[in-house]
């Protein structure tokens, strides 16, 4: 089949008809971008009045027919949503790169698909109209583009209770697109100018230079906002991404016309977004700290009561930092080193706050950029044995998922829940692990912190009740090098590290081995196989990486079976322990009282049944299986 399109030549009222139709198709673009948070909307709300009405006790049906019945199709779907949820969660992985995880993938296929056709239907044999279709279908696509960026503002986080963190995911996936369709778009257009023999004439025409000039800006953006630049730069990302968050929609604004309304929506939204974050931003007094014997700095910063209230409500947020002028170094006002932080605003974890106070404390490991830098500069008083200076700061936040969901961790009915730290990920980790024991001082929850000093522990020594974290039960630190000398990089990968005793401030090695992780999930399992357990994580990217459920053996039972005793069955504990450490704590777990005995299997023990594992061991002779 041959190329159907053709250039036409039409008449004025054909030209009007296809702008009408170029502006309806446009709409549907622009609306349907909405579509999917619509449908969340409508699945909380149906989840939310089916929990309602099965609120009350309703007695199991027992023959299977009603029990199948009962089960609308509705619940069936809505029951496998987890299941769903864990697997478009995965992260994709191509040739050893990071590539973002499935649902990205999933949803980027989906929505280029859908906008794919509608630049197409409808479109009949007319090339020029195929070419305006898929350039202002693509514009139309920037409000939801500049909302899914937006920080104080964004409408999705509010409805997902989620944070922008996470929908800037999304934000780069339809940006991709976007700019995938607008290339389409210049590619038509050129090959029209050069059939035509019109290039030269047309492309330094004012509204098609208008036209290039974004293309070259979105070109400048998206080379900017790759993995590696942002890993490298994040300085160089932001300051290309706010340039080009500027200058995009004017120079749209001016090269197409029709598409005015969309580029007047995108840049509303965010100027709106930054207003408001301007507002809310507090410059605070601070004190800032370095931590001997480790590359950290403690910034202590007085807010407000309000202030300070927001941040002590949602454990584990982290704010966005900016040096204000006065702190900034007296070189120049324009000066690079000055200027440069207009342009940095750092996200840093809330590590505690203190409302009695007003203090807010978060630490920040110093690394070759200028904000670390200037703290550490800024904390080179307090090393002198004097007062220190405070310093002004300004302060943006609360930000973060974690707040807004800590009272569902709390109340959702969760037996035990892992907190898995590395390195300055404490930050996130100490704090949520303390709301959780100051909301339930019974909580089953565990905190495993690996850090690369012993030095780099002493900022969390203490806590709100005063005891040390050092001295608590439930609590395990990893040294991952010496003891008090840090190391600056953060990647804790492949590094030995070491069990310290929980007795001593300054811990002895134990173990010179790297946490097994896989045996911390299965052990917190095996606790209570029947129990729900979280598991939390923040630190280097491959220990997060080595805690995702693809990559744990989630622990699941091969046989059960339950025993009453037929006499008297002296040294039964005994022989019960002898048959866990037979077989191991982690393939088999014994239940026992006086009068019932509860074997479950983990794993295939040898090939065995559970029967004749316990007929091996000879405590058949004292328990039969119960009827």
């Amino acid at each position: 089949m041959g190329w159907p399109y053709e250039f036409l030549t039409l008449s004025d009222e054909e030209k009007h008809q296809r702008r009408l139709t170029l502006d309806y198709y446009a709409f549907i673009a622009h609306l349907s971008a909405f579509a999917p948070m619509l449908l969340f909307i409508v699945i909380r709300l149906v989840n939310r009045v089916r929990r309602g009405r099965n609120g009350g006790y309703q007695q199991v049906p027992g023959s299977p027919g009603v029990k199948a019945n009962r089960q609308r199709w509705i619940t069936r779907v809505l029951e496998k949503g987890p299941m769903v949820q864990w697997w478009l969660g995965e992260d994709v992985y191509f040739m050893g790169s990071h590539w973002g995880q499935r649902d990205e993938w999933v949803l980027g296929i989906a929505w280029t698909i859908w906008l794919l056709i509608l630049s197409i239907h409808g479109t009949g044999k007319d090339y020029l109209h195929l070419t305006k279709r898929v350039g202002i279908v693509a514009t139309s696509q920037m409000p939801m583009q500049y909302l899914l960026a937006l920080k104080a503002l964004n409408p999705f986080a509010y409805l997902l209770r989620s944070s922008h963190e996470h929908l800037n995911r999304y934000h780069r996936v339809l940006g991709r697109i976007i700019y995938s369709l607008l290339i389409l778009h210049a590619i038509l257009y050129n090959i029209f100018f050069i059939e035509s023999g019109i290039w030269l004439k047309r492309f330094f025409a004012p509204v098609v230079f208008a036209g290039v000039s974004a293309f070259v800006v979105l070109y400048m953006l998206n080379s900017a906002a790759i993995a590696r630049v942002r890993q490298e730069s994040y300085r160089i990302f932001f300051i290309v991404h706010l340039f080009g968050a500027f200058a995009v929609p004017p120079l749209i604004y001016y090269h197409a016309p029709s598409s005015r309304f969309y580029i007047s929506a995108a840049i509303g939204v965010f100027v709106l977004d930054l207003a408001a974050r301007k507002i809310t931003t507090i410059t605070a007094p601070a004190v800032i700290e370095a931590i001997p014997g480790t590359s950290l700095v403690k910034v202590s910063a007085k807010l407000p009561a309000p202030k300070i209230a927001k941040y002590a409500a949602r454990p584990g947020s982290h704010i966005y930092l900016n040096v204000p002028p006065a702190s900034r170094p007296g070189i120049g006002q324009f000066s690079a080193p000055y200027l440069v932080f207009e342009f940095l605003y750092n996200p840093f974890t809330v590590a505690s706050t203190n409302q009695e106070s007003g203090e807010l404390t978060f630490v920040a490991r110093t690394r070759s950029g200028p904000m670390t830098n200037r703290l550490h500069h800024l904390s080179s008083v307090s090393n002198t044995g004097e007062s220190a200076e405070k310093v002004e700061l300004n302060i943006e936040g609360p930000y973060g998922t974690i707040g807004k969901t800590f009272n569902d961790l709390i109340t959702s009915g969760i037996s035990r829940i892992l907190i898995v730290a590395g390195g300055v990920g404490a930050t996130f980790a100490v704090p949520l692990y303390h709301a959780i024991l100051a909301e339930n001082s019974a909580a089953q929850v565990q905190l495993i912190w690996a850090i690369r000093s012993a030095g780099d522990a002493t900022w969390a020594a203490s806590s709100p009740t005063g005891k040390s974290l050092l001295d608590d039960d439930q609590v395990q630190l990893f040294l991952t090098g010496d003891m008090g000398v840090s190391n600056d990089s953060d990647n804790a990968a492949g590094v030995e590290m070491s069990n310290l005793s929980q007795q001593n401030t300054r811990p002895a090695v134990q173990n010179s081995k790297r946490p097994d992780l896989q045996k911390i999930v299965d052990d917190t399992f095996q606790k209570g196989q029947q129990d729900s357990v979280a598991i939390l994580v923040c630190g280097p990217a491959e220990m997060a990486r080595e805690l995702q459920p693809n990559k744990l053996r989630m622990p699941s039972i091969v046989e059960k079976m339950t025993f009453s005793k037929k006499g008297n069955a002296s040294g039964a504990e005994q022989k019960l322990q002898k048959l866990t450490d037979t077989y191991g704590a982690n393939n088999i777990r014994v239940t026992f009282n006086k009068k019932e005995l509860t074997v479950e299997t983990f794993k295939s023990v040898g090939g065995q049944s559970l029967r004749s594992i316990m007929e091996e061991q000879g405590l058949l002779k004292e328990w039969e299986p119960a009827s």
